[in-house]
């Protein structure tokens, strides 16, 4: 009898062992309850999670921390719940959790349940390697002869390290992206997610829900289990807001709270989760514009614009023409090694006369094509498949150099008219003879800063 004992005592003890094995084998938290929901056995992860002292865990029924009759619910019918977002309760903090729930059970009696539990923030982290949430530019991808442009990088660098938000204003094409990721990269934060939000591509009705995610149940067609926003999956790292201007009044409303109080609250929820996020914002309209046109809350400017970043046209920084022509041919050439090819100076002379409206995307689309155009192994003027403003044949007189294309002509005019006026676009019009909306138009397309002539 003794020895039967014996064994059982071994048993009971290789087993309660092997299950301490299993459980503490897994990164997720396990929590054993028995049918009364009291907690039997925890692992070290889930005591991590909750942040609790193991002692007082086990003597706790789990109802006092999950606030929440989805246990009682499962004590009853004995079904098993998956993917679940819960919230824990544990000395006065709130811990968000994805919890799935297996009942134990012989035949229809319940004799407990088994939880697994896993963070949302190591889920989030989980999410952002595997889709690839990371800022790839740095301030050495940057390349520029322009002394202005120097200047914008080293106020860009100052602003890096610092926590303050970022206002990236320039016309489409101009890097304002790249300058984004090379402040994340740049900062304390280049080791936790940079998310990219282009707002101007979000539908409407879909914005609120994209940013800050939403609870399940919370529309139709909503994921049964609720989705994070791009806020949450950014938490402890940068959230780039592209297109910041296109963003509904409404929804500029919610985004003025975010950035007061740090906390975001999901669609169809009234749970507050505080979040540590970077908020860096471009734009290629001039906000300050949009702010006088009502388009445009001022008070979410002055809170966007703590730092400003105005990036300049390739037409005001022609010296970087060649520059980045050579550089879009050396990547080219990287990608076709047994056959590179190399820029004329002619090329690159007619290049020069180019406006780039569409700046350095325009730029680099140009120099593709001609590259890949070209079958020799010299790129020369003839590859070229732009008209709007190239102006070089032979019949030109040779004082060709003093003739300025009109849209240049154009700027420089009403840049003189808002001088005289220092820098008050109503008169300026008035002056010129074009109404008030023609004038601001002309402002944003030529990308002149009115606080110059203040």
């Amino acid at each position: 009898m003794c020895q039967s004992n014996s064994n059982s005592l071994l048993k009971n003890a290789l087993l309660s062992s092997t299950i301490q094995s299993i459980c503490d084998s897994t990164y997720d938290g396990i929590i054993i309850a028995d049918k009364n929901l009291i907690v039997k056995k925890a692992n070290a992860a889930a005591i991590k999670i909750l942040g609790m002292d193991d002692k007082f865990l086990y003597k706790i029924n789990l109802n006092k921390i999950l606030r929440n009759d989805i246990l009682d619910k499962i004590m009853i019918t004995g079904e098993k719940v998956l993917d679940e977002d819960c919230t824990f309760y544990v000395n006065n903090s709130k811990i968000r959790c994805v919890v799935n729930i297996i009942p134990v059970k012989i035949d229809i009696k319940i004799l407990g349940i088994v939880l697994s539990i896993r963070n949302t923030k190591k889920l989030h982290k989980i999410v952002n390697n595997v889709v690839g949430y990371k800022a790839s530019f740095t301030f050495d991808d940057i390349i520029t002869k322009s002394e202005s442009m120097k200047n914008i990088i080293k106020l860009a660098k100052k602003a890096a390290k610092t926590n303050c938000n970022i206002l990236i204003e320039g016309k489409s094409g101009t890097g304002k992206e790249v300058f984004a990721q090379s402040i994340h990269n740049y900062s304390a934060r280049h080791m936790a997610p940079f998310v990219a939000v282009n707002c101007a591509a979000i539908p409407r009705e879909l914005v609120e829900s994209e940013l800050f995610g939403y609870e399940k149940g919370a529309f139709t067609g909503a994921l049964t289990g609720g989705y994070p926003g791009k806020f949450e999956l950014a938490d402890g790292g940068t959230i780039f807001l592209d297109e910041i201007g296109e963003l509904p009044l409404d929804i500029q409303s919610k985004l003025l709270r975010v950035l007061d109080n740090l906390k975001i609250v999901r669609v169809g929820s009234t749970h507050e989760k505080s979040i540590n996020v970077r908020i860096i914002a471009a734009t290629n309209k001039l906000l300050e514009e949009e702010v006088k046109n009502n388009n445009f809350r001022k008070d979410l400017f002055y809170r966007l614009n703590v730092m400003n970043l105005h990036l300049i046209p390739l037409s005001q920084r022609t010296e970087d023409i060649d520059l980045f022509a050579q550089y879009f041919v050396n990547k080219l050439n990287m990608k076709n090694p047994s056959s590179p090819k190399y820029l004329d100076s002619s090329y690159i002379n007619n290049l020069k006369l180019h406006n780039f409206d569409g700046n350095i995307r325009e730029l680099r689309n140009i120099v593709e094509r001609s590259y890949y155009l070209c079958e020799d192994t010299t790129i020369t003027s003839k590859y070229e498949s732009f008209s709007p403003t190239k102006s070089a044949p032979n019949f030109l007189p040779d004082n060709f150099k003093d003739i300025l294309p009109l849209n240049k002509v154009e700027k420089i005019c009403i840049e003189n008219a808002l001088n005289h006026f220092h820098g008050n676009a109503a008169s300026a019009a008035q002056i010129l003879k074009i109404s008030k909306a023609t004038i601001y138009r002309k402002i944003n397309k030529f990308n002149i800063n009115l606080k110059s002539f203040d």
